[in-house]
């Protein structure tokens, strides 16, 4: 490989590094948004929030890495801004894995089966974040039992979960959007 040809992959590996920083920073503003200020809160325990959509894109687009520190850096810097309670880390916990599961699923299967790695990357995220890990925490906070929390969190989800998936899909038919992943 001659020198042009590697500085030509270096600059375009920094443009896709500097790219995919603007997109995570990008994801994190709106997850924030949609979550801290567009969102309706049911009680002490049910939140209705698009503030998932951002986090599972920016790992669609940049990998488990993106993912998971667009996460951390949408519950951190959120939280900061518009705190609603006090810190408890394990929501940045579940925030993270929030933009880590989708980013695996989405990096390790390079077949072309959106539709199936969405499902189970929402699928995923539904049933162990938000119903299981997200409800224990707020077990944890609260001290209501586990099973009394749990049902009008599954319809809260229940509803949001179609409308994220469809919302997510949709970014598919742009040409654009697929040529990143």
């Amino acid at each position: 490989m001659n020198s042009s040809n590697l500085l030509q992959k270096q600059k375009e590996i920094k443009s896709k590094k500097t790219k995919n920083l603007v997109l995570i920073s990008l994801m994190v503003a709106t997850s924030i948004i949609l979550t801290r200020y567009l969102s309706i809160m049911i009680g002490n325990s049910i939140r209705l929030s698009f503030g998932y959509i951002p986090i599972i894109i920016s790992a669609i687009l940049t990998g488990p890495i993106g993912g998971l520190l667009t996460g951390i850096a949408s519950d951190l810097l959120g939280m900061l801004l518009r705190a609603q309670g006090g810190y408890f880390p394990g929501f940045t916990l579940s925030y993270a894995l929030i933009g880590l599961i989708p980013g695996l699923i989405f990096y390790r299967s390079k077949d072309n089966k959106i539709f199936i790695k969405l499902l189970i990357s929402i699928l995923s995220i539904e049933l162990l974040i938000s119903l299981l890990l997200n409800t224990f925490w707020l077990k944890l906070i609260i001290g209501k039992a586990f099973l009394v929390l749990l049902p009008g969190r599954i319809v809260a989800r229940s509803i949001i979960a179609p409308i994220e998936f469809f919302i997510i899909y949709s970014f598919f038919k742009y040409e654009e959007f697929k040529t990143r992943i």
